[in-house]
């Protein structure tokens, strides 16, 4: 039983902005969407009982160094490579 009819293809049609003034197209958007739907519903049939759940499809874990205290930059070599700076700051463009 088809699950798309012409009124759901109507309705996600107004939804995404799309408009479809002809009846003919809309009958095609709706034969198009339910065959996806039906391609979709393939997925139903896998077997997935022996699958373990996961967050990734690979196994990475984050790699991180010790958070160690250490000497940090003055101001004078943070600014050195500033393309423009006043007054001990970063000087950009105006963003409003």
């Amino acid at each position: 039983m088809s699950e798309i009819n012409l009124d759901t293809v109507k309705h996600v049609a107004n939804l995404a902005r799309i408009e479809i003034q002809d009846e003919k197209a809309a009958e095609a958007f709706t034969k198009e969407l339910d065959k996806i739907v039906d391609y979709a519903h393939l997925l139903d049939e896998v077997d997935l009982s022996e699958t373990e759940p996961m967050f990734h499809a690979l196994d990475l874990t984050n790699v991180m160094r010790e958070d160690v205290p250490s000497e940090s930059l003055s101001q004078e070599e943070a600014m050195s490579n500033a393309k423009s700076t006043k007054d001990g700051h970063f000087k950009v463009p105006k963003m409003l």
